[in-house]
């Protein structure tokens, strides 16, 4: 059901998207606001960045899920599904909200996925920061030492030792987040393994007469572009395609694979923005054209 913006109001002492502290991420969903229908019109229950981008957008109207009524069982999911959807409180504070709701009402993650629309995998990471990560490592996460990506990652080894050990490099600013899964993974898999050791192991895949350094630091996030040459871009966007037409050839092992993977999401992310943005920003100036060739017509007559 499509319903005005204007009939469209936030429940009372929500904190705002625009306002929140703790996280910078906004997870998108296909799923439709939730609005509760009411004397005074419809409240906001789930989807609120949805509304504010209609907003921002020049939207009039949204399509929306319409409730008569909820029992307070449903209203607590919707409430759980758009802390996370909107990112209204930190990791930590979301992951209680998990683990105090499947308490209250004994169900698993699965059953709360099925609920909330959030997978289960999902729930699991937020879980684990209140159930198995270190203490001293989620004060860290709290204050933003360690990044959310870091620390679920880490709450998956079984010893807070062996997290802290692993954690190290990462609060001293040695390594970035886009490693964690692969120390992670070896630490895991190489209990006794010294956190250097780490660092500094080869992919197993690779020979071993191989005279090309092979470290965790080979492949580095990429560094940001503040003003961007479009020719220079058009051209590089024609060398990557034509590289990545050439990967689909070639077998790549191990851990390699893997970074590919975690940069072509990256990368992914960046195209439908930025396709997103160029589209948006076309129509606006289609439009202001048409408006002002109508307008040259009337002055003309």
């Amino acid at each position: 059901m499509k319903i005005p913006l204007n009939e469209i109001v936030y429940q009372v002492g929500r904190p705002s998207t625009v306002n929140r502290t703790g996280s910078n991420r906004i997870t998108r969903t296909k799923r439709k606001p939730v609005v509760l229908k009411t004397s005074r019109g419809y409240k906001l229950l789930l989807g609120e960045h949805i509304i504010r981008e209609k907003k921002n957008n020049g939207a009039k109207e949204v399509e929306c899920s319409v409730k008569e009524s909820l029992t307070d069982q449903e209203k607590w999911e919707l409430s759980l599904a758009e802390q996370y959807y909107s990112a209204l409180i930190p990791p930590m504070e979301l992951g209680k909200s998990f683990v105090r709701y499947r308490e209250a009402n004994n169900i698993t993650q699965q059953e709360l996925a099925r609920r909330t629309g959030i997978t289960p995998g999902t729930i699991h990471h937020y879980e684990s920061l209140i159930k198995t990560l270190d203490p001293n490592l989620a004060e860290k996460l709290e204050s933003g030492a360690l990044t959310f990506k870091e620390a679920r990652c880490i709450a998956d080894i079984d010893s807070h030792e062996r997290q802290r050990e692993i954690a190290q490099p990462f609060l001293d600013g040695q390594l970035s987040s886009v490693h964690v899964e692969r120390i992670v993974g070896i630490a895991k898999s190489n209990k006794t393994m010294s956190i250097d050791d780490i660092i500094n192991a080869r992919d197993p895949n690779e020979k071993k007469n191989s005279s090309r350094p092979d470290t965790v630091f080979s492949i580095r996030p990429p560094e940001p572009i503040t003003v961007a040459d479009p020719d220079l871009v058009e051209s590089s966007i024609l060398r990557i395609a034509g590289e990545l037409d050439g990967l689909q050839l070639q077998d790549i092992p191990g851990y390699r694979r893997l970074k590919l993977i975690s940069s072509l999401r990256i990368l992914d992310s960046r195209l439908k923005s930025t396709l997103h943005h160029l589209n948006v920003k076309n129509s606006f100036i289609s439009k202001n054209s048409r408006t002002i060739g109508q307008n040259d017509k009337k002055v003309e007559a």
